[in-house]
């Protein structure tokens, strides 16, 4: 299973978009939504922006996938791993 976190849009060209996540700016391909526009939040997979999230929902989504990063990390410094 592949999971991402939401990006922003930061720049859109002929050939796709720029998307910061986090402290990285990834390049997509916007085929799959070209009515994109900067400062919107959306999903990669695979090089691609799949869908446009709503800024809440961005937002949840972050907060539980990094909430699950920290218990994971957790649960590993507990195991001595």
């Amino acid at each position: 299973m592949c999971l991402t976190i939401p990006g922003q849009v930061i720049a859109i060209d002929e050939l796709g978009a720029s998307v910061q996540i986090g402290d990285s700016v990834r390049r997509a391909m916007s085929i799959f939504v070209p009515e994109i526009a900067v400062g919107d939040w959306v999903i990669l997979s695979a090089g691609s922006i799949l869908r446009v999230l709503d800024p809440e929902e961005a937002q949840m989504i972050r907060d539980t996938l990094l909430e699950a990063a920290a218990l994971e990390d957790a649960e590993r410094a507990s195991a001595g791993v």
